[in-house]
């Protein structure tokens, strides 16, 4: 009986290790900071983990700092060909946020983004640089205010991993990039106001 008994132990312990490395890799949180374990597919964005923010000279006093509440954002990619992804970015600039709502309607009026007439600000990528893996840059065009650009975002992956939800999975990325407004047609007080707008993104994925 002994060396059954030995095995059926044997065993047990050897599945409950395996249960337990299970359960550790599906843990939630980042598991990989390589772009290239990222699974292949189609990405959508989750509204509650994801920020837009714009920064820009108030006359050399500070750098005032507002924020865009409605945006949204996909993506497709293929880690055996991470060039070839796709992403496309779509904001409401009437949805700008000061903490000022006298505030707020004067800057989506007229002079400045005058987003009855331009309702909605695009992003569409035209190509993909995914540097070292972690850091890269993706290029792309503009439309904001009736008027399209090509800009440059700065990436950085940080990660993909299990969400809280059993089974999903779940990426995001930060992402910068600084344009002129009067590129874009938007020169009210310039430069008095500042020129330079610097976007930061903060935004998480799951798949479509």
């Amino acid at each position: 009986m002994r060396p059954i008994l030995a095995a059926a132990l044997a065993a047990g312990l050897a599945f409950a290790g395996l249960a337990a490395s299970t359960a550790a890799s599906a843990a939630p949180g980042v598991s990989s900071t390589k772009a290239a374990d990222l699974p292949a597919g189609a990405y959508v964005l989750d509204k509650s983990h994801a920020s837009l923010t714009a920064k820009l000279s108030h006359m050399g006093f500070s750098n005032y700092t507002l924020r865009f509440t409605k945006f949204d954002a996909g993506f497709s990619y293929d880690p055996k060909a991470p060039q070839a992804s796709k992403i496309t970015v779509t904001v409401d600039p009437a949805s700008l946020e000061t903490g000022a709502p006298s505030f707020n309607k004067e800057l989506i009026g007229d002079g400045w983004l005058e987003a009855g007439k331009y309702p909605t600000i695009t992003f569409v990528s035209t190509s993909v640089d995914v540097g070292d893996g972690v850091h890269g840059k993706v290029a792309g065009d503009l439309t904001f205010h009736g008027v399209t650009k090509p800009v440059v975002l700065d990436v950085a992956f940080n990660g993909v991993g299990a969400g809280l939800a059993p089974g999903s999975t779940r990426t995001g990325f930060s992402a910068t990039t600084t344009i002129k407004r009067t590129d874009f047609g938007v020169s009210k007080y310039a430069p008095l106001v500042g020129d330079d707008v610097t976007l930061a993104i903060e935004v998480e994925f799951t798949p479509k």
